[in-house]
């Protein structure tokens, strides 16, 4: 059985970039109707990409 190399991501890892990937974008266009001092926004992109993922990882809500 073959093993992953250390310098090539697992495809759950590559999963997990692309969906980075995708929030971050999402995140950029909240940011656009955020008011804030430029410094701040790369905090501020980090904090959404994570509630993000963590909404993700909650278990939905049944009716």
């Amino acid at each position: 059985m073959m093993g992953h190399s250390l310098n090539k991501p697992t495809p759950a890892e590559e999963a997990e970039a692309e969906t980075r990937h995708q929030f971050a974008v999402r995140a950029n266009s909240i940011l656009a109707f955020i008011e804030c001092d430029e410094e701040q926004r790369p905090k501020l992109r980090a904090a959404i990409i994570e509630a993000m993922l963590w909404a993700q990882a909650q278990p939905k809500l049944t009716q």
